[in-house]
């Protein structure tokens, strides 16, 4: 069951990510960004060929082979991961399709798009939201596998 979960997670990151560039792309101009939250939030078109916050701009195609290998493991390993373990189902499931979500626009585009604009924090995408949101929930997950187990024993007082 937890990996069907963690599939269709990773469906509708790529699915909706993929729809928010595209739209991005049609509706916003290049030069002119768009105010959503006043000037909180603005969507700005951006090209990057690097990492995350634009690190490593010339390593296209070494991040295209990273992500690559990344989801070939997700597929692999990640069922046998989320066996009894929602979080982490639904944790890889983001990770999956975020990775997936940027690796289609490196092969598509050579680059990735980012457009949601907080003007304080580097040009993001909705892959990236998820690959963050990833993180945290693995986290949680490990945190809560290593947990220890409570007594089975009743006290006695």
């Amino acid at each position: 069951m937890n990996r069907r979960l963690l599939y269709a997670v990773a469906i509708a990151v790529v699915v909706l990510d993929q729809l928010a560039k595209f739209a991005v792309l049609r509706l916003v101009p290049s030069s002119h960004p768009i105010p959503v939250l006043g000037r909180y939030v603005s969507l700005t078109v951006q090209h990057n060929t690097g990492a995350a916050f634009g690190m490593f701009p010339s390593a296209t195609l070494c991040l295209t082979i990273l992500a690559g290998a990344l989801i070939v493991l997700l597929i692999a390993y990640g069922p046998r991961l989320v066996a009894s373990d929602r979080p982490m189902a639904v944790g890889l499931g983001l990770a999956l399709g975020g990775a997936a979500g940027n690796l289609i626009d490196r092969i598509r585009l050579g680059q990735v798009i980012d457009f949601i604009d907080l003007h304080f924090w580097p040009v993001f995408n909705v892959a990236d939201i998820a690959i963050t949101c990833a993180g945290v929930l693995i986290i949680i997950a490990l945190f809560r596998r290593r947990r220890p187990l409570e007594s089975a024993e009743p006290t006695q007082h």
